[in-house]
C-alpha cells in the first residue's frame, strides 16, 4: 500500500510551521514541536533528516534555534517525502525491467510508470511556501460557534 509516514507528515508540519514563522527569527525545537503538536523528540530526529537534505538549518545555542534553508516557495512536497522516505515506488518493475519476465511487453507496467509520474508531478506542484500562506488565511478565519 502506498502511505504517507507519519514522519513525513509531521515533517510537513515542521516546515509549514517555519514557513508561517518565516521573517521572525528562528524558532526553537521546542516551539515548533509545541504549536504542530508533534513530540520533541520526534522533531528533533525529522530535523536530522530535514537538515541533511538541505531543507532546514539548526543550530544549538543561545542564539541557535531552526530556519528554512532556502525559499519557503522552493521547497516542494516531494522533496520532503525524498527527505523523508525511500523513493516512490509503485512497482520494481519500472526501474528494473529484468524484474519480471513480462517487463518489456507489459502493459501493466507502464500504467505503475506512468502513476508514479503522476503521483510525483502532484507533490511537485505544491510547495511548502503555498501550504504556509494557506494555513495563516485559515487562522485568519473567524471561528463560527453556534449556540
Amino acid at each position: 500500500m502506498l502511505r504517507i509516514s507519519r514522519r513525513t507528515d509531521y515533517a510537513v508540519r515542521v516546515l509549514v510551521s517555519l514557513a508561517t514563522h518565516q521573517g521572525e527569527g528562528k524558532r526553537s525545537m521546542q516551539e515548533t514541536a509545541d504549536e504542530m503538536l508533534i513530540p520533541l523528540a520526534f522533531v528533533k530526529r525529522i530535523v536530522a533528516d530535514l537538515s541533511r537534505a538541505g531543507l532546514v538549518r539548526s543550530r544549538r545555542g543561545a542564539k541557535g534555534g531552526l530556519e528554512l534553508a532556502k525559499d519557503a516557495d522552493s521547497i516542494t512536497l516531494l522533496d520532503v517525502v525524498e527527505a523523508c522516505e525511500e523513493p516512490i515506488e509503485i512497482s520494481p518493475c519500472i526501474d528494473d525491467p529484468d524484474f519480471c519476465p513480462l517487463s518489456h511487453d507489459c502493459p501493466v507496467r507502464k500504467r505503475w510508470a506512468r502513476l508514479r509520474a503522476v503521483i510525483r508531478k502532484e507533490l511537485r506542484s505544491v510547495s511548502i511556501g503555498q501550504l504556509a500562506r494557506e494555513t495563516l488565511a485559515s487562522r485568519a478565519q473567524p471561528v463560527l460557534t453556534t449556540k
